[in-house]
């Protein structure tokens, strides 16, 4: 599935999802809507909260070791691979 699909579904979703519970709020008054929508709203914080932590301190897919690049063929112009460069690096 291409990443267009998996947007479009996932707007999607989120879009039925948004008009059942605003079909379900209206279906059950503003004073349990609004109960229904804290416990919602924290569930989605927390799930939130939890994604933010793991994108952080997660392994990224660039951290792997014994990655080796090469480049064949023939070059028109500068080719510069490395990692952890430190100070200036001066092209030309």
């Amino acid at each position: 599935m291409s990443r267009r699909w998996v947007g479009i579904t996932g707007a999607g979703i989120c879009l039925v999802a948004v008009g059942g519970l605003a079909v379900y709020f209206v279906a059950v008054g503003l004073e349990r809507a609004d109960k229904v929508a804290s416990v919602v709203g924290a569930i989605v914080g927390l799930v939130g909260l939890g994604v933010a932590v793991f994108a952080a301190f997660g392994k990224s897919e660039g951290d792997s070791e014994g990655v080796r690049n090469e480049v064949n063929g023939t070059v028109h112009g500068t080719v510069v691979q490395g990692k952890d460069f430190h100070g200036p690096i001066n092209l030309g």
